[in-house]
């Protein structure tokens, strides 16, 4: 006999969240970009940077959202949005980032997530949503393709993130 899956909280994050978002960052950074990026840069980023990365930006005023999902009690993943970030795309809603923790995914997680960041977009009119996706992450881009984005032609190089330079193609999907 199947066990019933635990439902999914969505709420805001809050400072006090920073440690187990830093958590779920770190160790999604580590299982899906293996074999993408260098291994020494995989395993310089720590939970420590992640969580005074995510302190800080919680603990400040700003137009981009941070909503954790949890379950049972125990936070399984969050997804940051907001406005994009891209020039070209003033009037379009992005998504920043969404980690679900590596032995949850595949559970609807990271879809429920990606819905509640839909929905805030649609709340504030936005009509599109975007994000980008490393270019060879395929398990990523093919999630993405099934909840309805399609890859939109734009690309660029990322040298800041890591020291080491990676291709992101950007995703749209309209509402």
């Amino acid at each position: 006999m199947e066990t019933a899956k635990a439902a999914l909280t969505i709420r805001s994050a809050t400072v006090a969240d920073a440690h187990a978002i830093a958590e779920i960052h770190v160790a999604g950074w580590r299982v899906a970009y293996r074999g993408l990026m260098p291994d020494a840069v995989i395993e310089a980023i720590s939970v420590d940077q992640r969580r005074g990365f995510w302190k800080g930006m919680l603990s400040k005023p700003g137009v981009g959202k941070v909503a954790v999902g949890e379950s049972d009690g125990a936070m399984v993943g969050f997804c940051s949005y907001g406005p994009s970030r891209d020039e070209d795309d003033p009037e379009v809603a992005e998504i920043y980032a969404l980690y679900v923790r590596p032995g949850m995914w595949r559970q609807g997680w990271g879809r429920s997530l990606c819905a509640h960041a839909e929905h805030e977009a649609q709340a504030r009119e936005h009509g599109a949503m975007t994000l980008w996706v490393v270019k060879g992450n395929e398990l990523a881009r093919r999630f993405y393709e099934r909840l309805g984005y399609a890859a939109d032609g734009a690309e660029r190089t990322d040298h800041k993130l890591t020291g080491s330079p990676f291709v992101e193609v950007r995703y749209r999907k309209r509402f």
